[in-house]
């Protein structure tokens, strides 16, 4: 059985509200407060993909800031981002912010809109009540390249304004324009130490005065010094545990894989979260009582300008009559998580509180509000046993597309599927999956030189690239599906393998190749016969199933054939 590999998820579908959380049994968690806002100015005139321009910073951007008291701030807001061409807002909790206050009275505030991951700072005075910032400043410029226009990305003071509709007098947009009352977004300072912006401005991200789509409103910040689980070093994992979820309302089981450590009588889990592979949660086992108790609350470290945290909730289904789709709602707890241990089956099996349906690990933004990032209903933790075979199984290409004619500096773009399993059907580490790519036959060598977005994430060059990194428009991950955009025209065939890597252990699939039209090569059969079909399931775009095909949606019909065959590809609903 091919597992979905669950992608840390931080964009639009990671939604939820203070208190009860209400999430969709696919993995979406739904919002009642989330709206979204058309904006005028951000559609046509936007830079695309802000959160990973990646070029030279001009001598105005602040990337280091001088030598101050660092002080870690966990903050929240109403947080405006772009998704889907449409501007959306949210509540935001567990903001990382990280601040530095000068001895001369200067402080720095890094990436001040938590959605652009930029590790550049704003420059602010510390006042008598509290700090302030005088805007706009410069946050990021792309340089002048090839006769393309410099674009310098502003920190702006913005307001909420209306624009009619030239095309029809009864409509009109919703945006933010820079404020011609003040340029200084300014923070009170209370004496528990905290900091909350004042008044109802925006604090945005423009280009040339117009809005591009992110910003910051009501943000609060509190100071932060919570250090994360750390286990002893030197311990001797096994990695054979699997954490099984057959509530996930995919109709088959979830299932995570996992590392456990003891330490005396004190357990160490790694793996919980997927796209941290250095996190782990404590808990503590009675011998005698053959049962493991795992605390709620467990600060996992930072993520993606985040503070992640592990806490244990309940909760209960139902059908939601406005979403037409069976649902959980679900709260956190105080207590702890308790399993009962069969070291005959080496099965770990939940204790249920009464009255409960199911007990969760919920992966949280920060530790007050309910707002989920992942979340597991825990059926069993088991051991697979030894892994007896290191080698994935094949991806599987969906699609090969000439993206030329939307940006001259691209040739094709070639999408596929990884999965997490061996061809025995045990689940391997996905810290330990990698893909590589192959070009006209040879193994294809990422360089910061070609791609610079790569080097934003920490590389110079890549061959085999982690199943979870993204790195701008060229390199894309969520859940299974994969995309790949090429500069270089000289192509005539691409071809992908999935990799595992553990230390010295390493394990490749077959390749998998087609020409530029997505033919496959080397014999692998083109065409469906869908009377030879025995089953076809839906995904949507981030790995979620769904029932299936809606006009103007994209999605990957995966169909399984009386031969044991498998046939991926994707199709847009009509």
């Amino acid at each position: 059985m091919k597992r979905k590999l669950l992608l840390f998820c931080l964009s639009a579908l990671t939604l939820a509200t203070a208190g009860a959380v209400t999430v969709n049994r696919e993995g979406e968690i739904r919002s009642r407060k989330h709206q979204k806002v058309l904006n005028a100015s951000v559609k046509g005139s936007r830079v695309s993909n802000l959160k990973n321009a990646i070029a030279a910073r001009t001598p105005g951007v602040i990337v280091t800031p001088p030598a101050g008291e660092r002080q870690m701030m966990l903050g929240s807001s109403m947080t405006f981002y772009l998704y889907y061409d449409e501007v959306a807002q949210d509540e935001s909790y567990g903001l990382a912010y990280e601040t530095v206050f000068c001895e001369d009275g200067t402080v720095y505030l890094k990436n001040p809109i938590s959605m652009l991951d930029w590790n550049t700072y704003i420059k602010g005075e510390v006042t008598e009540d509290g700090i302030e910032f005088t805007l706009p400043q410069l946050l990021y410029s792309i340089e002048n390249d090839e006769g393309y226009p410099t674009v310098d990305l502003m920190v702006d003071v913005l307001e909420y304004t209306e624009i009619e509709n030239p095309n029809d007098p009864d409509d009109y947009y919703v945006t933010f324009i820079p404020s011609e009352e003040t340029r200084v977004i300014k923070f009170v300072k209370e004496e528990d130490g905290t900091y909350m912006m004042e008044g109802d401005y925006m604090m945005g991200l423009t280009w040339g005065d117009e809005w591009q789509g992110y910003g910051e409103m009501q943000l609060y910040l509190e100071p932060f010094s919570a250090t994360p689980v750390v286990a002893p070093a030197g311990l001797d994992y096994d990695y054979s545990y699997i954490l099984a979820d057959e509530l996930n309302g995919w109709d088959h089981t979830v299932y995570r894989p996992l590392g456990l450590a003891y330490d005396g009588d004190d357990v160490y889990i790694s793996g919980m979260a997927s796209g941290m592979s250095g996190a782990v949660i404590k808990g503590t086992f009675d011998r005698q009582a053959n049962q493991l108790t795992i605390p709620s609350n467990q600060f996992l470290g930072e993520y993606y300008n985040h503070f992640i945290f592990m806490m244990t909730g309940d909760g209960y289904s139902y059908y939601d009559e406005d979403w037409g789709e069976t649902m959980i709602s679900f709260d956190v707890m105080d207590e702890p998580i308790v399993l009962n241990f069969d070291p005959v089956k080496n099965v770990f099996k939940p204790v249920v509180p009464e009255g409960k349906e199911n007990v969760y690990f919920i992966y949280n933004f920060g530790n007050t509000a309910t707002y989920p990032c992942e979340y597991y209903a825990v059926d069993r933790i088991y051991s697979q046993g030894p892994l007896t075979d290191c080698a994935p199984i094949a991806p599987e290409i969906i699609g090969v597309s000439d993206i030329s004619i939307i940006d001259p500096d691209y040739s094709l773009s070639l999408e596929f599927m990884i999965y997490g399993d061996n061809k025995e059907g045990q689940i391997l580490r996905d810290d330990c999956i990698y893909y590589n790519i192959f070009i006209n036959g040879e193994l294809y060598t990422f360089t910061s030189e070609e791609y610079p977005s790569i080097a934003d994430e920490g590389y110079e060059s890549l061959t085999d690239i982690p199943v979870f990194f993204n790195a701008g428009d060229d390199i894309f991950a969520s859940g299974n599906y994969h995309g790949i955009a090429f500069h270089s025209d000289d192509i005539e065939t691409m071809g992908v393998r999935a990799v595992y890597i553990d230390g010295d252990q390493r394990g490749e699939s077959d390749i998998v190749t087609v020409d530029r039209e997505g033919n496959p090569v080397d014999g692998i059969k083109a065409i469906v016969d869908d009377s030879a079909q025995r089953m076809v399931e839906y995904f949507d775009m981030f790995g979620n199933r769904v029932d299936g095909i809606q006009p103007g949606v994209v999605v990957i019909k995966r169909s399984v054939n009386k031969d044991g065959s498998v046939d991926v590809k994707k199709v847009i609903g009509r």
